[in-house]
């Protein structure tokens, strides 16, 4: 049997699936507890599900990988070690289906106690690093709602676990004479939020001592719960909007910049225009500095992600190894063009290779005007830029705001001289070139 990476697919929805049975166990069996149900039909055989699911997860994580300083290990018998050592009990108590053992008298019920051990599950895969990675609960992700959900669902099955104490103490007592079973659960989830949020309306309030002592522990509980539920929601909100600020504080300085040297209106406006355009389609951030402070393993890996299409599609470097494409690919350097910019004209010395990853650009003829057609994403021009001083053929302008990224021809010499064959391929197509214009 293969050990389960920590990013294997299916093992990721294979815990979602038994936390999904464990949340199921916490508030079934508390609510069994107070008030015992036949289990039969439907549920004997749920039971008897649960039970195989839980098995099958124990085998499982005898072959799941595990972080250590950063490191997945992946050794059948570290991982085997690690998980006697730690969760292995748990998990094989909450194997078993107590509930039917107890119904059908092959247990005492003085073993209720054991039927926790199923809904402690939960603990055990929402505190695990694998859990938190793999369900976006990152220590600093700023924005994780997924933090926030969980959160309150730990809040509602703790609310659910208060009211069965509550009502364990006699917590119906005063509310109505022997009230229904529904009756009762309602008005202990209803003192439980209310004491949880400490709103505490009073017409449910405890009369003995234990419930008085019960009542001080869960607003002692609630809180401290209800504080850190509203610093949680209030971080988020801030932390939603803090790029937002910052990049409107960066508006107001660029304001009062073009204020103080007297730009032109017109000037201003389309300065204005570009870093809207520069919110709203990257948020303000600059690809450049991202990618510089990634380590360079990383900082490879995003870039041929994010180019490696792009590059394949020019023909002279069709026939380039993946370790020249790559080099190529971190050498890219992104930019931005206005609608109406040309990006060069007719006539230039061409020194770059351009690709589009956004937008549309014009071919032009020298007046203008005639248009020979338009490129869009995915598409290049200049490519003889690379190995030729020729003027630039046509002119290139952007139709509308254009992201391009652009490879000098200085750093593409400068790289592929570490590549002789390349090399020697580009000067052949240089030479060919020549001929071919000698011959016109």
């Amino acid at each position: 049997m293969k050990v389960f990476s920590v990013e294997n697919k299916f093992k990721r929805f294979w815990d979602l699936f038994i936390f999904l049975l464990a949340t199921y166990c916490s508030v079934d069996i508390p609510f069994w507890i107070l008030f015992p149900y036949t289990q039969t039909g439907f549920f004997f055989f749920f039971e008897i599900f649960i039970s195989v699911a839980f098995f099958v997860d124990l085998l499982l994580n005898f072959r799941t990988a595990y972080f250590k300083n950063e490191i997945q290990i992946t050794d059948p018998l570290s991982i085997a070690k690690r998980y006697l050592g730690s969760w292995f009990i748990l998990d094989i108590l909450s194997i078993l289906p107590l509930e039917l053992f107890i119904e059908y008298g092959i247990v005492s019920k003085d073993l209720l106690f054991l039927c926790v051990f199923r809904f402690l599950r939960i603990i055990k895969l929402t505190s695990s690093i694998h859990f938190k990675r793999t369900w976006g609960m990152h220590e600093f992700d700023s924005t994780s709602f997924m933090r926030l959900g969980f959160l309150i669902y730990w809040i509602s099955i703790f609310a659910h676990w208060t009211a069965c104490g509550w009502i364990i103490i006699d917590g119906s007592a005063g509310a109505v004479t022997d009230p229904d079973t529904l009756t009762r659960y309602i008005r202990a989830i209803y003192w439980s939020v209310t004491t949880l949020t400490t709103i505490g309306y009073g017409d449910i309030t405890p009369v003995t001592n234990v419930q008085t002592i019960y009542t001080m522990c869960i607003m002692l509980v609630g809180a401290g719960a209800y504080g850190y539920l509203v610093a949680n929601i209030a971080t988020i909100l801030a932390n939603s909007d803090i790029i937002r600020t910052q990049f409107v504080d960066k508006i107001q300085k660029i304001n009062t910049f073009m204020k103080y040297k007297k730009i032109p209106a017109e000037m201003q406006k389309a300065i204005l225009d570009y870093y809207d355009y520069i919110w709203k389609n990257r948020k303000g951030y600059d690809e450049n500095q991202i990618l510089r402070e990634l380590p360079p393993s990383l900082r490879m890996k995003v870039s041929i992600y994010l180019n490696s299409d792009l590059v394949r599609k020019v023909p002279i470097l069709k026939s380039a190894s993946d370790d020249l494409i790559s080099k190529i690919i971190l050498n890219l350097v992104p930019v931005v063009y206005m609608r109406g910019d040309y990006i060069f004209k007719k006539g230039d010395t061409g020194h770059h290779l351009y690709f589009i990853s956004k937008g549309q650009v014009e071919i032009l003829a020298e007046d203008g005007i005639t248009s020979y057609g338009v490129l869009s994403e995915g598409s290049f021009f200049g490519e003889i830029a690379l190995f030729m001083d020729t003027p630039r053929t046509a002119s290139i302008r952007a139709l509308d705001y254009c992201d391009l990224y652009y490879l000098d021809k200085d750093t593409f010499m400068s790289i592929i001289l570490h590549y002789p064959d390349f090399a020697a391929h580009i000067d052949k197509l240089i030479k060919e070139r020549e001929h071919h214009n000698k011959s016109r």
